[in-house]
């Protein structure tokens, strides 16, 4: 985690130890589900192994809002920010190790240490970003673009997650995604 933070700006020891010692280290196992709907968010994550999903049920059917990998943040931010209840579901995809950090101890943090405070704008801005950029695929792109974009961003998800979980992310149907990947191997 200390290195992933360094590539984002200048942290000093001191600012690590003490965003560390608000750190919870923690485990789950695969299917595990972390954040529930209509429960405030005020936790975030940085994962440092395994993979998360973010979904929402409406009206039963599963879209996936998101996917969390190792060596970045995941919370919904949604929530987080606006201390209303959460519409996702977050569950581990795998067996996931990673450190948990409550709002309150952050938010006190915040106040002790200008590199931490700074440090939870730039991973804000990221998901900013991360979320305009899916929506831009989303409104823009045929399917074959968004599957293409999706490969190129992390082609090994389609390792690691199942192919309901990525045609749900993407919005189609399983079968449409079969098409697709099919068109690009040949």
């Amino acid at each position: 985690m200390k290195e992933i933070i360094q590539s984002l700006l200048e942290f000093s020891d001191e600012s690590y130890d003490l965003l560390m010692s608000i750190a919870t280290e923690k485990e789950v196992r695969k299917n595990q589900l972390i954040f529930e709907p209509y429960k405030t968010t005020n936790k975030i994550l940085f994962l440092k192994s395994g993979l998360l999903r973010a979904y929402k049920l409406i009206d039963g059917k599963d879209y996936t809002h998101h996917f969390y990998f190792e060596n970045w943040f995941a919370t919904d931010f949604s929530s987080f920010l606006t201390e209303k209840p959460s519409q996702l579901f977050m569950e581990s995809i795998e067996k996931t190790n990673y450190y948990e950090f409550n709002k309150k101890a952050l938010l006190h943090l915040y106040n002790k240490s200008h590199q931490t405070e700074r440090l939870g704008r730039i991973i804000a801005e990221k998901a900013f970003l991360t979320t305009v950029e899916k929506l831009a695929d989303l409104q823009l792109l045929d399917l074959k673009d968004k599957y293409n974009a999706l490969m190129k961003r992390n082609s090994t998800l389609f390792q690691r997650v199942s192919q309901k979980y990525i045609a749900s992310y993407l919005g189609v149907s399983e079968q449409s995604l079969s098409r697709i990947k099919k068109q690009a191997i040949s």
